[in-house]
């Protein structure tokens, strides 16, 4: 475009500009008339470039004119300053001229001084400052900013302004006068978009200058604006609106929070600022934060007060918990497993459920605490018993009976505590999966320390009060040898009390666990018992219970069983069952334990005799006859076969039957006496005699002259 169509184009600009002026009225007409169409997809080549030649041909044109001169000199040099950043730009800030950026400041210079009085030289103020700062001018940069807000204090760029010239103080480390900028727009009656940037530079100022005390309150401003926390266990949370870059502001200001209060008095510090400048809904972040840098630096015990302080001041805050499982990790990372410990119990006292917390707290919003609490329970009982089942040596410079007297004083101690926090786990969380096995440890911990009366019963509560679990059988037999261990200890008015709960318990514990290896042990023992007490129907229904096994116990308990079941019927006069009980026994008896043998040999003739009284005494004398004679075929060698015998005879006498009689009466005179059983050749004299209500046979023995009758 040559001079004289640039001189077109600007003409139109002009108040004076072209066309003839008598024929004012076809001008302006024509121009109302005239269609201007614009073509916004085509695109210009070089039209920066065109703009600012166009500009200068304008501004060589209209010379100083005070009105047009100064705007056309204005927007020229922002096109140069544009132009200049977009070289920068393309160039991807590598080998930039800074002095690309002359123009641009030469002109708004050269603007400044010939227009004094432009209207708008706080925007050309602006500008150069931009230039300077974007050349790398930094100190030209600060003094027209300085220049700008000095000048024009009422200028729109005012914000930008002081925030920019708070920047470069900042840069240049004068924190005091970096302060005083950021202070302007902290202090703003309405906030602008440099207000969060500022409280943070602010606080920073502050900080850098040791005004520790000053930097709290811009830094606690800027998180006020931007943190909530709905959830208490969420931690930090931002509002909504917060973008990427505040989320990483507020990160930070945090972080320098921290090392803040870790330059004054620790937690103490944070105390002091809220207790004047009101509660923070996100305080648990404040001291959490402050706790998690004393660790990083490995100053365990701040970082453990810091935590602690937060939970003094709030102990029922849904967030507490947390802090204080952060006290135990930090004792842990410091290597202090006594502390590790004392720091479990506090947690377990302050978060128990039956503590005041859980008045103001849902435990099922608070799973992460609720499975803690479990954790650190079950620590604490399992160390306890632990040691009480190791305990360690006793160090210190006593005789050995103290040492041993401490040493006993601890194990009792340790199986004490250990069984508090067992009844504290299955009191707070009751009917869950774990809960039986907690409960066997529990009465483990009762038996080993010589609680057997309380082991017992909590020994019982695990085998019975519990859904089917793999300690049940173990507990309902670890119950009965608690039973018998306490029943020990019982004076003798109390034994018959408890021995008979213990027989409930083993009848139980058979019928509840019959597959187990030791129920055949237990119910032979109890039918035993059942016997020795004269309870001879029990005796025989638990015993049967052992007989009557689907896999056969071991022979010791089936000879046992037998043995109850013969002798329980015999002394119940039950005599035929007593029979067939004992060839039962006969039948297991070792052929070799012949003392045995002879006395069941004897129990069955007893038994067959017996069955003939009570036939006899019912009048039913032919049964009876069949019994007394049967003595003899089942037990011929048996003392008892004569009085059997005599009896059979006796009986057929009775009955007028002296045929049948008389071979049972030769039979009978065969027989020794049975003082001398072992000489058959001694023969029997003597008469026959009506004794008591019978015909019996007086004999004495041909040897020894003994009466056997």
């Amino acid at each position: 475009m040559n001079s004289l169509t640039t001189l077109l184009v600007f003409s139109w600009l002009w108040p004076f500009g072209g066309g003839d002026v008598e024929d004012d009225d076809a001008t302006i007409k024509a121009l109302e008339r005239t269609e201007v169409v614009i073509d916004s997809e085509q695109s210009i080549e070089n039209a920066s470039e065109l703009a600012r030649q166009n500009y200068q041909l304008f501004l060589d044109l209209v010379g100083d004119d005070p009105n047009l001169g100064p705007e056309a000199m204005r927007r020229l040099a922002d096109l140069e300053l544009e132009a200049s950043e977009a070289e920068t730009l393309s160039d991807n800030l590598q080998n930039v001229m800074l002095s690309s950026y002359d123009g641009a400041v030469d002109l708004y210079e050269q603007l400044l001084e010939r227009y004094p009085n432009y209207e708008r030289n706080d925007l050309v103020l602006y500008q150069l400052a931009r230039a300077y700062e974007s050349s790398g001018e930094i100190d030209a940069a600060l003094a027209t900013l300085e220049r700008l807000v000095a000048e024009y204090p009422d200028t729109i760029h005012r914000s930008e302004a002081e925030f920019r010239r708070g920047e470069m103080l900042f840069i240049n480390r004068r924190y005091a006068d970096a302060e005083d900028a950021y202070r302007f727009l902290t202090d703003a009656a309405s906030p602008g978009d440099f207000y969060l940037q500022s409280l943070y530079k602010l606080g920073w100022s502050q900080f850098k200058i040791a005004a520790h005390d000053d930097s709290l309150e811009p830094f606690f401003r800027l998180l006020d604006l931007r943190l909530i926390d709905s959830d208490p266990l969420g931690g930090l949370l931002f509002t909504e609106d917060t973008r990427r870059a505040e989320r990483e502001l507020i990160q930070d200001t945090l972080r320098v929070l921290s090392i803040t209060f870790s330059y004054m008095d620790g937690p103490e510090s944070i105390d002091a600022f809220l207790d004047t400048e009101g509660e923070r809904q996100y305080a648990h972040v404040i001291y959490k934060n402050l706790g998690d840098l004393y660790v990083q630096k490995e100053r365990y015990e701040d970082a453990t007060k810091s935590y602690q302080a937060f939970v003094a001041r709030n102990p029922v805050h849904p967030r507490s918990p947390l802090l204080e499982l952060d006290v135990i990790e930090a004792f842990k990372l410091a290597g202090f497993p006594t502390r590790v410990l004392g720091a479990k119990e506090t947690f377990v006292e302050h978060y128990g459920m039956d503590t005041p917390f859980w008045t103001t707290n849902d435990a099922a919003a608070l799973p992460e605490v609720v499975s803690a609490l479990k954790v650190n329970l079950t620590d604490l009982a399992q160390f306890y018993h632990s040691r009480a089942q190791n305990p360690e040596a006793i160090v210190a410079d006593i005789d050995e009976a103290e040492k041993a007297l401490r040493r006993d004083q601890q194990i009792q101690e340790d199986y004490t505590a250990a069984a508090r926090w067992y009844r504290k786990y299955l009191n707070y969380f009751p009917g869950q999966a774990d809960s039986a096995g907690t409960n066997f440890l529990l009465a483990e911990i009762l038996f080993e320390s010589g609680s057997f009366n309380e082991a017992t019963d909590e020994y019982e509560r695990t085998a019975y009060d519990y859904p089917s679990h793999p300690q049940a059988a173990e507990a309902g037999y670890a119950a009965l040898l608690s039973y018998r261990e306490h029943e020990k200890t019982l004076p003798a008015e109390a034994v018959a009390n408890w021995h008979e709960r213990s027989l409930s318990s083993a009848l139980r514990f058979a019928g509840s666990f019959p597959e187990h290896p030791e129920t055949a042990a237990v119910l032979t023992s109890t039918a035993e018992d059942f016997f020795s007490q004269g309870r001879f129907e029990q005796a025989i229904d638990v015993a049967d219970d052992v007989t009557a096994m689907l896999v056969e116990p071991k022979p010791e308990l089936t000879l046992a069983a037998w043995t109850v079941v013969a002798h329980s019927n015999f002394d119940l006069a039950r005599f035929s069952d007593a029979e067939q009980a004992y060839y039962q026994l006969q039948a297991r008896l070792p052929l070799d334990d012949m003392t045995r043998q002879e006395e069941i040999r004897e129990r069955i003739a007893a038994s067959i005799y017996k069955q003939g009284e009570l036939a006899r005494d019912a009048g039913d004398l032919e049964t009876a006859v069949g019994h007394f004679l049967r003595v003899a075929q089942a037990v011929p060698n048996s003392p008892v076969r004569e009085t059997a015998e005599y009896d059979a005879a006796a009986a057929l006498i009775t009955m007028g039957q002296w045929a049948r009689a008389t071979p049972v009466l030769e039979a009978f005179r065969q027989l020794a006496c049975r003082r001398c059983f072992s000489k058959p050749r001694h023969r029997l004299y003597g008469d026959r005699r009506f004794i008591a209500g019978s015909w019996r046979i007086r004999a004495n023995c041909g040897r020894c002259g003994n009466e056997c009758c």
